[in-house]
């Protein structure tokens, strides 16, 4: 934060009156606004500043006791003064809660690693802070109930250069940062998505060739029945026994070691039974690793289509994957859950488990991923719904499409994912 660029913002801010609200929309995103115009104090370590009436959308409800004092002190309180000292910014207010006047301040410390919100009583004891800071960490502390103390002064050296139009500066300013912001955690998040990418890549590759395991199984079929036919000549120590197929062909049957070689049709069959076997587990392995692929690839469109910091935080993958998560993705959006069904098996696990009021989503007429919102509510807001039909359209590697939606309980199973639903809506979304 520039120290001259603040000085124009605390005269600016000494035209209002009131604060008409406070609350912190972002990790480190704080929103007051003084009068009509929005200011977002943006409190990011060592990339703090302030910006006049821009866009951004609540991430998700705090209710650190941090944002409950914000909340409580600061809505529709009087502004009594503003006061800016070098890279501190201090906004004294008086409200009316609870039928008691309470002068009561909030310092805005643009101070490299050290940022912080700080709220205090009028005889500056803090009553909260965005950032608690110990003795451990400074010999400056901040936290509730301490006299805070004032910081020494420093000899700013910084270029002035002349603002025609100070909210435009901050727009401009802020959308050169956010858009920088938004491909960074982009960036962060697809190469997460293509790691993955690569390690179910690799385990595909490595399967065995299913074609390869059955040949071997008849093959193995072959040598049982022709040694049990052949019994009689087969004699004890011999490694091979050579002798006619059933078509006429000359065939050479290894015999390996056995305390019986009455055993050796029961030995072959045991090989040929155990190939089949591996071929039908790996052709399973495949069809779950080829889904899980498939899941990744709609992951990462959904990612690279993604316009703004809000949805990428809520796209973010888990870090660790519970195994009975494996076939199931879950998403956070404000206070609601919305889960995905990988595959077929995933699609299946969520008709399952889910309640009679939860909401069920699937694109229309199109073969595609289950969604469904964990519901406890009576009315689920409209920005939800849209959240999990774009969540169904993406997993069912669409770009755009037509979602219908319903209760749980209006969803009859037919057969495993297959259903048939009633008394259904539809929203139409695209990524």
């Amino acid at each position: 934060m520039k120290a001259f660029v603040l000085k124009k913002i605390a005269e600016k801010l000494k035209n209002y009156k009131f604060i008409k609200k406070a609350f912190r929309i972002d990790e480190n995103l704080i929103l007051m606004q003084f009068d009509e115009d929005r200011y977002y104090f943006d409190l990011t370590k060592g990339n703090s500043d302030i910006y006049i009436n821009i866009d951004y959308p609540l991430v998700k409800k705090f209710k650190a006791p941090f944002d409950i004092v914000l909340e409580k002190k600061f809505t529709k309180a009087k502004i009594l003064g503003v006061e800016c000292n070098e890279r501190i910014l201090t906004v004294t207010a008086k409200n009316n809660n609870n039928f008691k006047k309470e002068i009561v301040k909030i310092r805005f410390e643009f101070t490299g690693r050290y940022t912080n919100a700080i709220i205090l009583n009028e005889n500056d004891i803090v009553i909260e802070s965005l950032r608690h800071i110990s003795e451990s960490q400074s010999s400056r502390i901040v936290k509730p109930g301490v006299k805070l103390e004032e910081l020494p002064s420093r000899e700013i050296k910084e270029k002035e250069f002349k603002i025609d139009d100070l909210e435009n500066y901050t727009k401009e300013l802020f959308a050169k940062k956010y858009e920088k912001k938004v491909n960074e955690t982009k960036k962060v998040i697809l190469n997460r998505i293509n790691k993955k990418i690569k390690e179910i890549e690799k385990k595909i590759k490595k399967l065995p060739d299913i074609e390869e395991l059955d040949k071997k199984s008849q093959t193995y079929r072959k040598y049982a029945d022709i040694a049990m036919a052949n019994l009689h000549l087969i004699k004890p120590f011999e490694k091979e026994f050579k002798t006619y197929d059933f078509e006429g062909n000359e065939i050479t049957v290894p015999l390996p070691e056995l305390k019986n070689i009455n055993q050796i049709g029961n030995y072959y069959y045991r090989l040929s039974k155990k190939a089949k076997k591996k071929a039908e587990n790996i052709d399973i392995e495949k069809g779950f690793l080829t889904s899980q692929l498939q899941f990744l690839q709609n992951y990462k469109k959904l990612v690279e289509n993604a316009k703004d910091l809000s949805s990428l935080k809520k796209y973010q993958p888990n870090r660790k994957e519970k195994k009975e998560d494996e076939n199931i993705a879950k998403f956070m959006f404000d206070d609601y859950l919305i889960m995905v069904g990988k595959n077929e098996k995933g699609n299946i696990k969520l008709l399952k488990i889910s309640n009679a009021n939860d909401i069920w989503m699937h694109i229309k007429n199109y073969p595609g991923a289950h969604v469904i919102i964990k519901n406890n509510k009576l009315k689920i807001e409209e920005e939800i719904l849209n959240e999990g039909a774009k969540l169904a359209v993406a997993f069912s590697n669409k770009e755009e499409g037509i979602v219908d939606y319903t209760k749980r309980k209006f969803v009859k199973i037919k057969d495993k994912a297959n259903v048939e639903y009633g008394k259904y809506s539809s929203v139409k979304v695209k990524l």
